[in-house]
């Protein structure tokens, strides 16, 4: 990238936009293009201690054995006493606000012309029912009434790979507008306090996630900076679909992490990144940058020795995680993020995007600088 990255308020990071000015003469790979990149995160901030005391799990030694080892340090959350006593129905019309708040706070920082935008593209976990958060934030921000839109639930934190692959198909049936891509998630809402012989796989979950929002625009423009899309696939393994789901009943809600996930997530991941390298006619050798879902710690450690990656290549995925925890949807976008920042990555330079999610779902996505 040209001059690095812009740093705009609430801790998000800007692309340049594509000017005459920082126009080269030099050959651009053709290809939907990341011209914008943000994220918005809430201003409360948890230790793991503080979120062990208000879910009620303080004293409980399975429970804080998990929390210490679980790589997260920090978490954007809220678990106020008032949240907590609410149900799950109770807390909706919250969330809603806040998914929107925090996304339309994404989106300004990325200081989009609302006509130039064709298709939104927006996705959470789980729904909160109509309208959606994409038509939403096409009626805040004015857009033509015929603007594409669509809002994707259930593909968590596999969503960064599917949201841009279809941003970048409707970049390539309408060119001359960008995309724009929202995925906003909060975890708070199935969060729950300890409740008496409650299964301990609430308790993994209780762990690790937390709130956050990221905000992509997609551009077909050469010029426009920041890294194309190359190839992307996804890859769903067989038999897995028990591994992660939602587990609601009238008083209590989690996400349930089968305890073999991170192995199923790791064992054929080896053969399935090889293959789609080879398809590319490149190698792991050849990849400069790795860009691996903050799953949690034991998904970081398996897709690194799957892929015999150096502690460095998973440094920003380490740090996302302890400084955020898992955010599902968005989380890719916040490695991405740190790698840009980090690394500034040189011009012919090429990173892969590891997702993992429900399904089990790996999405790769190859991106050229």
């Amino acid at each position: 990238m040209q001059d690095g990255p812009n740093r705009s308020r609430g801790g998000s990071l800007l692309l340049h936009p594509p000017t005459a000015a920082r126009r080269t003469f030099r050959a651009r790979r053709a290809g939907p293009r990341i011209a914008g990149l943000a994220v918005s995160d809430s201003e409360a901030v948890l230790t793991q201690k503080q979120v062990l005391q208000r879910l009620g799990l303080a004293g409980d030694e399975f429970a804080e054995r998990i929390f210490e080892r679980s790589g997260v340090k920090t978490r954007h959350l809220n678990l106020s006493p008032d949240f907590l006593a609410r149900s799950l129905q109770g807390r909706a019309s919250e969330i809603e606000q806040e998914l929107m708040h925090h996304s339309v706070r994404a989106v300004d920082a990325l200081d989009i012309d609302p006509e130039r935008i064709g298709t939104v593209l927006t996705a959470s976990l789980y729904s909160l029912g109509s309208p959606t958060l994409a038509h939403r934030l096409l009626e805040h921000y004015r857009m033509h009434p015929a603007t594409d839109k669509y809002h994707l639930t259930g593909v968590g934190c596999a969503s960064g790979v599917p949201l841009m692959k279809l941003a970048g198909q409707a970049l390539r049936e309408n060119p001359e507008k960008d995309a724009l891509v929202v995925a906003a998630e909060s975890m708070s809402g199935i969060l729950t306090r300890s409740l008496q012989g409650e299964e301990r796989a609430k308790v993994i979950g209780s762990a690790l996630f937390g709130d956050g929002c990221a905000a992509v625009l997609l551009s077909s423009d050469p010029h426009a900076d920041g890294p194309t899309i190359l190839a992307s696939q996804v890859h769903q393994i067989p038999d897995s679909l028990e591994a992660v789901r939602l587990a609601f009943s009238e008083e209590d809600g989690y996400l349930h992490l089968a305890r073999e996930l991170p192995d199923l997530a790791g064992a054929d991941l080896r053969d399935v990144v090889d293959a789609f390298l080879a398809h590319q006619r490149l190698s792991r050798e050849q990849i400069d940058h790795w860009i691996v879902h903050p799953g949690g710690r034991r998904i970081i450690e398996n897709v690194q020795t799957a892929l015999d990656l150096p502690d460095e290549e998973v440094a920003t995925s380490w740090d996302a995680l302890a400084e955020h925890g898992n955010v599902g949807t968005p989380s890719i976008f916040y490695v991405l993020k740190e790698t840009i920042e980090r690394y500034a990555p040189e011009p012919m330079q090429r990173s892969l995007m590891v997702t993992i999610g429900p399904g089990i779902t790996v999405g790769l996505m190859l991106l050229g600088w």
